[in-house]
This record gives structure tokens, C-alpha cells and sequence, in this order.
């Protein structure tokens, strides 16, 4: 997974259970477009930007569809790594459902390209990139993983797997939400 800015060098996984939490939202909204196919999500928080990336791989297939969403994000600003997810998962999720809604036809781009989406700045690209087989390919070139970030870079993310209220009293779609 490659990201948008080029000043993004050093990165920190979102938390596992963070991607599972997505996974399940994926998979039950999506349930009827996905069938047997594998919901595949991965996330990087770098200091400038947040990159979602949301795929499905069929099975027998070895090519993933990928929807990738990259959103400029500060670490300063409370809660802004939480908000930035809650808007890459928004932006995932829309661009499945028009792909899905598409017969599977959807002109993305392949390479980053500005979007407006809520009233946001939000970049998108597409990708057959299968995660499974990069992160062998990585493994077996003896390449880097994981470049976790280090220093005072620290994000925490607080889960519960109730449906909670948002602020203006609605609930929020899936079964599980972040926190």
C-alpha cells in the first residue's frame, strides 16, 4: 500500500482489531454483492495522512479489488485520527456500493486523485494489488514490513462493538463502531 504524499515515509498500522471491527461492518453491509469473496481491509496512520485501503479477493482469483482512500490528517487536533477513519470508511463504502450498484463498471482512477466528498478533500485510487502476495513478496525479498513510526507518535483508538449514538442522536450503520 503506497501512500499519497510523498513526505508519508514512516507509518504505524491501524490497530488489528480496528481492521477486523471494518471487515465485519464490509461484510454485512455487502453481503449480498460479495457472496464467497474475502473482505480484505488495511489501514496506515502516517503524520500527514490517514490510507484506508478496502478490498475483496474471489475466491480463485489472485486479483484484489482494492478501494483506496487517502485523507490529509494532524495529529494535533483531538480526535482527528478517529474522524479521518470514520470519513476513509464513509468514502470506502460509497465507492463500493456505486461499483457494486455498477455492474462492477466504475470508472476509478489507478493512480491518486482529488475527490470532494462531504464538503472534503479526499483522494482516491483503485487497485488489483492482491495484500496476501505483497506481503510474501516483501517477506521473500527480505524487504521492510513494517515501518512502524517512532517517537512521540501515538494514536488510540477505543472500540465497542455495540451500535453507539452519534452526536446528533443517530445510530450509527453496522454492527460495530469506532470509538
Amino acid at each position: 500500500m503506497q501512500p499519497r504524499l510523498k513526505s508519508s515515509k514512516k507509518w504505524t498500522s491501524l490497530p488489528q482489531e480496528v481492521t477486523e471491527q471494518i471487515q465485519e461492518v464490509f461484510k454485512q453491509n455487502f453481503q449480498k454483492d460479495l457472496g464467497k469473496a474475502q473482505v480484505v481491509v488495511e489501514g496506515r496512520l502516517y503524520l500527514e495522512e490517514i490510507v484506508l485501503r478496502v478490498g475483496y479477493l474471489e475466491p480463485g482469483h489472485l486479483a484484489q479489488n482494492n478501494f483506496e482512500v487517502s485523507i490529509d490528517y494532524s495529529p494535533e487536533s483531538e480526535n482527528a485520527a478517529l474522524e479521518t477513519l470514520h470519513l476513509c470508511v464513509d468514502v470506502a463504502a460509497s465507492l463500493m456500493m456505486e461499483y457494486f450498484e455498477n455492474d462492477r463498471e466504475l470508472d476509478l482512477p489507478e493512480k491518486w486523485a482529488e475527490f470532494p466528498f462531504d464538503n472534503h478533500k479526499v483522494w482516491l485510487q483503485f487497485s488489483t494489488v492482491n495484500s496476501d502476495l505483497e506481503k510474501q513478496a516483501n517477506e521473500l525479498l527480505g524487504e521492510e514490513t513494517d515501518a512502524l513510526l517512532q517517537g512521540d507518535f501515538e494514536v488510540e483508538f477505543e472500540i465497542d462493538a455495540e451500535s453507539s449514538e452519534d452526536d446528533d442522536g443517530e445510530g450509527s450503520s453496522g454492527n460495530g463502531t469506532l470509538h
